[in-house]
């Protein structure tokens, strides 16, 4: 398998899966305001990653 390939793969699963991703995408985001705070900051990115990966919003 090549890197395009497997880009594709990745791409194809995020897609499928996006729920999941991006409920995985909350808690960590939860998780790291927890620890360090920032929350604001951290929400912004959190919903950033969720909008540049296929299959968000």
């Amino acid at each position: 398998m090549n890197f395009d390939e497997i880009k594709n793969k990745a791409s194809e699963l995020l897609e499928q899966n996006h729920e999941t991703v991006d409920a995985g995408i909350d808690q960590a985001a939860e998780f790291v305001a927890g620890r360090f705070g920032h929350e604001d900051q951290v929400k912004l990115v959190a919903e950033k990653a969720k909008d540049i990966l296929p299959g968000g919003a």
